[in-house]
C-alpha cells in the first residue's frame, strides 16, 4: 500500500534479536517525520496466516510530524488516534489534528505507579533528576505493572477496529515503544502471531527511534560533565527495547491470566469481539 518502506533484509533464522522485517507496513510508514511509526501488517501467525495491511498503525509522538504529517495520516486513512501518554507529557509535547481524525487520550501508567516513569528520563536536565530516574528504573516492573493495572483500557483500545469509524487507527506514546508496544504486542498475539515474531516487532523501536528522536528528549541537558553523564545513561536506558522486556509481558499474560485470550476476556472482550477481530485482521 502507498506509504509502506520496504526492506528486504530479512533474517533466516527468525531470531527475535535480528530485526524481523514483515513484508507490509509492519515494515514502516512514513509519517512526516515521526519516527517508528509502523503497522502491524504482514506479520505471520503461528498458523501460517498473514496479518493484513492498513488497519493498525503505531509511532512515536505526533508532537513530531512534519510539514508532510497530515498528508500522511490522510494518505493511511487515519479516522482514530490514541494517545497513551500522561498528562505531563502531553503538556510537554501538544499537537493538534483536524477535526475529522478523532484523538482520545488514554493513560496507561498510573499516577501511582512505583516502577520507572520513562517521562523522568526523558525530561531529566541534571544529574540530581537522572540519578533518581535511574535509582527508581525498573522497566520490568513497569511492564508488570501496565499489564496488571491496565488491562481495561488495553482491551478498550483493542476492540477499536471492530468500530468502522475508528479504523484505521493509530496508537503512540512518547517513543512509541513501551505503551505502545505493550498494547501493540497484546493485539499480536490475540491474532495469533508468534511469541519470537511479537518480540521481534517490540525490539525494532530501539533502532527506529534514531538520532534526532534522542535529541529531542534530551533538548536541555546540563553542561556540567558528571550531570550529562547521568543524563545520558537516563535517557539511553529509557529508549531501549530490549527483547526480554517484551518476552516478560507474554510470560506473565500466560502464568497469571492463562494466555493472552483470557486475559482480553477478563478485561471486558467478548468471544465474539475476539472472532470479530481475527476475522478483520487476519488474511
Amino acid at each position: 500500500m502507498d506509504g509502506i518502506m520496504h526492506d528486504s533484509d530479512l533474517d533466516g533464522d527468525m531470531n527475535p534479536e535480528a530485526n524481523y522485517v514483515p513484508e507490509g507496513d509492519g515494515a514502516g510508514v512514513k509519517l512526516g517525520g515521526v519516527p517508528n511509526a509502523r503497522g502491524i501488517g504482514g506479520y505471520p501467525t503461528a498458523d501460517g496466516h498473514r496479518i493484513r495491511n492498513g488497519l493498525f498503525f503505531r509511532s512515536a509522538g505526533l508532537n513530531f510530524l512534519g510539514k508532510d504529517g497530515l498528508t500522511d495520516l490522510r494518505r493511511l486513512g487515519i479516522k482514530e488516534v490514541v494517545d497513551l501518554r500522561d498528562p505531563s507529557e502531553i503538556g510537554l509535547w501538544p499537537y493538534r489534528l483536524p477535526d475529522d481524525i478523532t484523538v482520545e487520550n488514554i493513560a496507561l501508567i498510573k499516577q501511582d505507579n512505583s516502577g520507572f516513569d520513562p517521562s523522568a528520563a526523558f525530561n531529566a536536565t541534571d544529574g540530581t533528576e537522572a540519578r533518581r530516574a535511574v535509582e527508581t528504573m525498573s522497566m520490568a516492573d513497569m511492564y508488570h505493572d501496565i499489564v496488571a493495572r491496565s488491562g481495561r483500557e488495553i482491551v478498550g483500545i483493542i476492540k477499536k477496529p471492530l468500530d468502522a469509524s475508528e479504523c484505521p487507527m493509530l496508537i503512540h506514546c512518547t517513543a512509541g515503544k513501551d505503551r505502545t508496544g505493550i498494547t501493540s504486542g497484546v493485539l499480536m498475539s490475540l491474532l495469533g502471531v508468534s511469541d519470537d515474531m511479537v518480540v521481534s516487532c517490540y525490539a525494532r523501536s530501539g533502532a527506529n527511534l534514531g538520532e534526532a528522536f534522542r535529541k529531542a528528549v534530551m533538548n536541555g541537558l546540563a553542561q556540567d560533565e558528571d550531570g550529562a553523564g547521568q543524563v545520558s545513561a537516563a535517557q539511553t536506558a529509557a529508549l531501549a527495547s530490549p527483547p526480554e522486556l517484551m518476552r516478560g509481558v507474554l510470560a506473565q499474560l500466560r502464568e497469571d491470566y492463562g494466555g493472552v485470550e483470557a486475559y482480553c476476556l477478563e478485561n471486558g472482550m467478548s468471544l465474539e469481539d475476539i472472532a470479530g477481530l481475527r476475522e478483520l485482521f487476519i488474511q
